[in-house]
């Protein structure tokens, strides 16, 4: 099973994803498009296929052919209607009176395995276009302007068998956003100018990810299996697979996609707002009764995944990054259809369980591996297959023979002993509690999801078919073990030191193709240690809300001692059996210095290890937990169904007070982390330069390569030695929020204060580096292995007053399209294009991005430079539309416990140890907000761009020699000097 038990830190990452998920494709221009030389209704004519005679006909018809509410859970307020259009659609309308958020989804059933030959890429590229102009809205910044506007975002992906266009907006903006959203799917332009732009971007993203490992190793998975399997083809597109030919252009060529495949029986359609079900209906069939429905296109013959007798087989190919891998994967029939019994799903159950005796405990105890995953690799309608992933030690990657023997003997006991009536119901029983007590999800995640799976099930079971376990069917589970075989399998294997002559086809992957050696049989002792789980002792019995005692509107403060502090509020908003525990542990044993620092980084790898086998049973019944190291300690969280919550947080203390620190697993869980750190340098130019973000301006923190190196010099007994004093002269704070009561939380309190906390507590205050005016800037000059370049340019704000916080959240809202359609959309200059707020350790600040395939980085902050020269221009010029964007994502009212909790959380966190905690930062950000005018936004971003006070990091050099620069060579030194801000 996938391992999601752990909240892991990844910030960044976060911020970026979540961040350019806005603006991969909001594809704009300031000018009106400059159309070809065609009347629009011809162009949307040839378009769609349809005369305007046949489209008054088609809009005659009845609009709603089919009605019907889908099942939904008891903890769901929403209502639900299906409805399907006398053209096809299927439509899914959700009608919440209290979202912040309207969001829509379209999933169109076609995907790059409808690219024509030698036109790899066509599918997705069309994706591209549709956001460049229709023809009721012409100008190609026109939709992502509108979205932007409102406060919301929008996206799209192409896969394999469908393509996915998605938007989220403030509710007011609803009925213009799907108005807009509706010409993608009537009348697009495909506005020749941007064609010939589009496919430079499209050559930008091929070009931004060559050297990702996954599509790298997926590229080896196309060359060696079927070549007529739509999944053995390139699927991203690039300047040579949609460059025009002699009496073929790619314009064309698009088109003729679009009216062949684009036909609304082939899509489906998702719309969440605060609408009633009525006017959401009236709202869909205004705008979407008159996308056409074409005759439907011939379908394929099926093709297998392999060709006949290609099975077994065996490939190793060469990564980027320091990857240990063995994938096993075995083709199986579609299982699709088999959603109510979900055969695959309990298989991948118990091959992929990590409690005691598993699989995965045996490979560890064996020093084979450190992770697992099991699960069903889907390729719709094309396909599937059932999926082994092992994490490779050093003496696993050495020894793949007798990893795969392990695989097949835990395969052996699941076809002798696993096919018991009792783990269906079991995996029943808890999907029935996670539907039952089903929290609310963003709406933007929502109707993505809703809308697939409109492709997927029957309408009454859309909402559910994923908790559905009805009708234990032993037969149907043999019948797919029997597809794991050891001559059914391709194996898959990761080898950074693999010398090879085969290449993949565009990423130019090494791999080499083996001859799959008999599979080797287990010693009777050894196939001893694999046992089936035994019945889950967390599933939980007690699911009673309780009654409320506690009527505070904001969390109350219970304890407040030197060494302890607790926070506790019962929820009266969602009415479920759960809660949330977050402990702030702040010691001076971490952090002092980079030793430190990887003391605590492994020691808490150690635990989490530790905890795994225990911990894994908690997960799968909704209960998880995470420890992590911060700069200056540690963070705890323990949430799900506070049945069990008292029993796993003090396992969890147990572990981190008393660890066994065994040697048997240190070298492995050591090297696993060191590879992490080490592969930091292998991520792309733009992720690199945010990793250097904070070690440049922060302490205490460190680069990653340094990070890596002080592991490798760090032994067991450092661990031993940390774990005896790092609960000394600490301080703790904490919060219990949710279906626990008063005297529950003060028992809690109480164990970690007794387990947690030793002495006089002190506290190491951590420090910014506040951007002072120097010559020219600061600049940042680092090297990276790959052909992109990249720019990063950080501006800091003055203060950390809730003006300058205002003022800068509301000027990075402002130019978050701008900066984009200048940078992507008109000058091409590359994919990853975005800019936004960026805080470092809660002090406010902004960041422009890029990363280039052709522009290098002196040209890229020449293009930064320039956008920013321009801005007066038009900065504030729609002050009031962006504001309001502003105050509804600060006023949006949390729509599940743990973010509830999460807010509660960062203002406690935000004060360190003895400060005053503000529950009402975010409402006096707000009054700041309101106060900002045109004035003062211009006359901040003024202040703000000061050339001399920004710290430019690049993939090279960022000056011309005359130009005066501050260059950043060492990084201790630099931020040593100069004024700080003292984070507490």
């Amino acid at each position: 099973m996938a391992q999601p038990k752990h909240y892991l830190s990844a910030l960044l990452f976060w911020w970026v994803a979540s961040f350019f998920s806005v603006q991969v494709l909001a594809q704009a221009s300031s000018e009106p498009s400059q159309v070809a030389p065609v009347a629009n209704k011809d162009i949307v004519a040839a378009a769609v296929g349809l005369t305007d005679e046949a489209s008054i006909a088609a809009s005659a018809e009845p609009s709603i052919v089919q009605s019907v509410v889908p099942v939904k859970s008891a903890n769901d307020e929403r209502d639900y209607k299906y409805i399907e259009l006398a053209n096809g659609l299927k439509v899914l309308l959700i009608s919440d009176p209290s979202t912040q958020e309207s969001a829509a989804s379209l999933q169109v059933a076609v995907g790059s395995a409808q690219d024509p030959e030698g036109r790899e890429g066509l599918a997705h590229f069309l994706e591209h276009m549709l956001f460049l102009g229709t023809e009721k809205y012409p100008e190609a910044d026109a939709y992502p302007q509108y979205i932007a506007k409102s406060g919301g975002s929008h996206n799209a992906y192409t896969s394999l068998d469908h393509t996915n266009y998605f938007l989220s907006v403030r509710p007011d903006f609803l009925a213009g956003a799907i108005d807009r959203f509706a010409q993608f799917f009537i009348a697009p332009l495909f506005t020749e100018a941007y064609v010939n732009r589009e496919k430079e971007a499209v050559q930008a993203e091929f070009l931004a990810k060559i050297k990702d490992d996954s599509r790298r190793s997926h590229s080896v998975f196309q060359a060696v299996i079927n070549p007529n399997h739509p999944a053995a083809r390139f699927t991203v597109g690039n300047l040579d697979t949609l460059a025009d030919k002699p009496n073929e252009k790619i314009r064309d060529l698009l088109i003729d996609f679009y009216r062949r495949y684009y036909s609304a029986d082939q899509m489906s359609l998702v719309v969440l707002g605060r609408e009633s079900l009525a006017e959401l209906e009236r709202m869909v069939t205004e705008h979407f009764n008159a996308v056409v429905q074409l005759p439907r296109p011939e379908t394929p013959s099926a093709q297998p995944l392999f060709l006949p007798d290609a099975l077994p087989l065996e490939v190793r190919y060469r990564p980027e990054q320091e990857l240990r891998e063995l994938r096993l994967s075995f083709p199986v029939p579609d299982s699709r259809s088999y959603f109510y019994e979900k055969p695959l799903t309990q298989i991948a159950n118990l091959l992929g369980h990590e409690g005691r005796s598993s699989l995965l405990s045996a490979l560890k105890a064996e020093g084979l591996a450190e992770s697992l995953w099991a699960g069903e690799n889907d390729f719709g309608p094309y396909g599937s297959s059932f999926v082994v992933s092992v994490a490779l030690t050093e003496k696993g990657q050495n020894n793949p023979e007798l990893v795969k023997a392990w695989i097949f003997a835990a395969i052996d006991t699941i076809k002798r002993d696993g096919l018991e009536r009792w783990r269906f119901d079991e995996l029943k029983q808890l999907a029935d509690i996670s539907f039952r007590f089903q929290e609310k999800r963003s709406p933007a995640s929502l109707v993505q999801s809703l809308a697939r799976n409109l492709h997927l099930y029957p309408a009454p079971e859309v909402l559910r078919a994923g908790y559905i376990y009805e009708g234990f069917d032993q037969n149907l589970l043999q019948f797919y073990l029997d597809y794991l075989r050891p001559d059914n399998v391709f194996v898959l294997q990761a080898d950074d030191k693999l010398e090879a002559q085969q290449l993949s086809p565009l990423y130019d992957t090494p791999y080499l193709v083996q001859q799959p050696k008999p599979v080797l049989t287990l010693a009777v002792e050894q196939r001893s240690q694999l046992k089936l789980p035994t019945p889950n002792p967390f599933v939980p019995g007690r699911l009673q809300v309780r009654d409320t005692v506690s009527k505070n509107k904001l969390p109350e403060r219970l304890i407040a001692e030197p060494n302890l502090r607790l926070w506790y509020m019962q929820d009266s908003q969602f009415d479920l059996p759960k809660s949330v525990i977050r402990i702030q542990l702040r010691s001076p044993a971490v952090g002092v210095d980079i030793q430190t620092r990887v003391q605590a980084e492994l020691y808490v790898a150690m635990v989490l290890d530790e905890l795994n086998e225990y911990s894994y049973p908690a997960f799968l019944a909704g209960l998880g937990f995470d420890v992590q190291a911060t700069a200056r300690g540690l963070d705890i969280t323990v949430a799900g169904y506070n049945d069990r919550q008292g029993l796993l947080l003090t396992e969890v203390l147990e572990a981190l007070v008393s660890p066994r620190l065994e040697s048997s697993r240190f070298a492995n869980v050591r090297g696993e982390l060191m590879r992490r750190a080490r592969n930091g340098d292998k991520q792309p130019p733009y992720i690199q330069l945010f990793q250097q973000l904070v070690p440049t301006l922060y302490e205490p923190a460190w680069p990653s390569a340094e990070i890596a190196d002080a592991m490798g010099n760090t032994g067991l007994a450092d661990l031993k030695n940390f774990g005896r004093k790092f609960s000394l002269n600490s301080q703790v704070d904490m919060l219990v929020y949710g279906n626990l009561l008063p005297a529950e939380a003060r028992q809690l309190a109480t164990l970690v204060g007794q387990q947690l906390t030793q002495g006089r507590p002190i506290n190491q205050k951590g420090k910014l580096k506040l951007l002072t005016s120097a010559r020219g800037g600061y600049e940042r000059q680092l090297s990276v292995q790959h052909n992109d370049n990249a720019l990063v340019i950080y501006h800091q704000a003055d203060s950390d007053r809730y003006s300058d916080r205002a003022h800068l959240l509301l000027l990075a809202q402002s130019i978050r399209t701008p900066f984009f359609n200048s940078i992507r959309t008109e000058q091409q200059l590359g994919y990853v294009v975005f800019a936004g707020a960026m805080p470092i350790a809660d002090y406010p600040g902004l960041v422009l991005v890029a990363q280039s395939p052709h522009a290098d980085a002196r040209q890229l902050r020449a293009a930064f430079d320039d956008f920013v020269s321009q801005m007066p221009e038009w900065l504030a010029d729609d002050l009031d539309l962006q504001r309001s964007a502003v105050l509804a994502q600060l006023q949006e009212k949390p729509k599940n416990l743990a973010e509830q909790a999460g807010r509660y959380w960062d203002e406690i966190a935000a004060v360190g140890p003895a400060g005053k905690v503000d529950f009402k930062r975010r409402k006096k950000l707000i009054k700041a907000l309101k106060q900002v005018n045109a004035v003062t936004l211009r006359t901040f971003a003024y202040r703000l761009f000061d050339p001399e006070r920004r710290l430019v990091l690049g993939t090279g050099p960022m000056a011309t020699e005359a130009e005066p620069v501050t260059k950043v060579t060492d990084l201790t030194s630099f931020k040593a000097s100069g004024k700080h801000y003292i984070v507490p």
